[in-house]
């Protein structure tokens, strides 16, 4: 009996310091990618409005985007647009009505940048392309996308082509990611 206890003992022991080497080698919750300050992400928000000027959906959810300074590499009127792919901007757009009903998810995904110009005014960047959005009845492809960039990266400004969209997003759809703060990712 005693060597029975001793056994279950030493098992518990090995399992738990199994456990515990295994948490201490786990992966970090946020990807690499973000860590190494590659991408810049953050909340979305805006409302679409009808001809009556009330609102007729609240748009919040996340973003997150390769297109900052360092994607520009120059500051000419037409921006060298570098080695983007597909997929240079993300989002998770949630719908919901300003009562609380018919609340629904929609994706901007394979953002793919066509061209891009930097208003001298502002020293933002517009960066015009096409992407998919997911819709009720499935994914609409190539879907006219303009993204503006704020100069210090702290506002980016999405518009998607209204009429592509069966204007799902509105008659003029402004959509405003804000650049989460670095404070936000550094390990504690």
């Amino acid at each position: 009996m005693n060597n029975l206890k001793a056994i279950i003992s030493i098992t518990l022991l090995i399992s738990n310091l199994t456990f515990v080497g295994y948490i201490s080698n786990s992966a970090i919750a946020i990807p690499s990618d973000l860590l190494n300050h590659k991408y810049v992400f953050g909340p979305l928000v805006g409302v679409t409005s009808n001809d009556t000027g009330n609102v007729d959906w609240v748009l919040s959810g996340t973003w997150r985007s390769i297109l900052s300074n360092d994607t520009v590499s120059n500051t000419n009127e037409n921006v060298s647009l570098g080695n983007l792919s597909s997929g240079a901007f993300k989002a998770a757009i949630e719908m919901i009505k300003p009562d609380g009903t018919a609340r629904h998810t929609h994706t901007l995904t394979d953002f793919v940048v066509m061209n891009a110009t930097q208003n001298a005014d502002s020293n933002s960047t517009t960066f015009n392309g096409t992407s998919t959005i997911s819709l009720r009845d499935g994914p609409a492809v190539d879907i006219p996308t303009t993204i503006q960039r704020s100069a210090n990266e702290n506002v980016f400004t999405i518009t998607i082509d209204p009429e592509s969209v069966d204007y799902h997003f509105g008659k003029s759809p402004l959509i405003y990611g804000i650049s989460a703060n670095p404070e936000f990712i550094k390990a504690p």
